[in-house]
């Protein structure tokens, strides 16, 4: 058995079907906070950010790793 990698990561939101992580555009970040939860950012330049997804605020997110379900705010919303 392998060890899950960030690979293994698959991002859906309720614009984005499920996508491994490594098939997003690279101005897409993932972020894990204590007060924010799971968010996932559009990010055009060092001080331009926006959520597109979030655990708490914002559309809904599901996160996955190779299945196994680790945020799901989709059936939220």
């Amino acid at each position: 058995m392998t060890t899950p990698s960030y690979h293994d990561l698959h991002i859906t939101t309720a614009d984005m079907p499920r996508r491994a992580v490594s098939a997003l555009p690279f101005d897409l970040m993932v972020t894990c906070t204590r007060a924010g939860g799971w968010e996932l950012w559009r990010v055009t330049g060092p001080q331009t950010q926006e959520v597109i997804a979030g655990e708490y605020g914002g559309p809904g997110l599901r996160l996955d790793v190779a299945g196994h379900v680790i945020c799901d705010s989709l059936t939220l919303a």
